[in-house]
């Protein structure tokens, strides 16, 4: 039961976090709004409480995913450790490309203005004879 919660637990720090951390970034560089950042650690933070979050809701403690005695994770959780790792690069690999089809190079910056130069104004080089 105390499995339970804490899975619980761990899905409201997930929700928490990404609404924080995700969410209200990406608002607000659709919003075009200066200096927008996000933190790295919050695609890791995500994902690992998630996954693991779901597995303890589900499954409780009748399913070891940890070896005490030896220190090390069991397939399970080799599994989950798998899941949470590919769904942290997935959703920052997804993240940075909104924020940079937004204009946006990197957290922290003003969105880019796109300039539009007429190429009639360039003036042509001399001609050496």
């Amino acid at each position: 039961m105390a499995a339970r919660l804490f899975g619980l637990i761990f899905l409201l720090i997930a929700a928490g976090a990404a609404w924080w951390g995700i969410w209200e970034p990406l608002q607000a560089a659709q919003a075009q709004e200066p200096d927008v950042r996000y933190r790295i650690a919050v695609f890791v933070l995500v994902p690992f409480a998630a996954v693991f979050g779901l597995f303890f809701l589900i499954f409780g403690s009748s399913v070891p995913y940890r070896d005490a005695a030896r220190q090390s994770l069991t397939r399970a959780g080799w599994v989950l450790v798998l899941l949470a790792a590919t769904g942290s690069g997935v959703g920052f690999w997804w993240f940075k490309a909104r924020f940079d089809a937004l204009g946006y190079g990197h957290s922290g910056a003003s969105p880019s203005r796109q300039q539009i130069i007429d190429p009639a104004s360039i003036p042509r080089p001399p001609k050496v004879s």
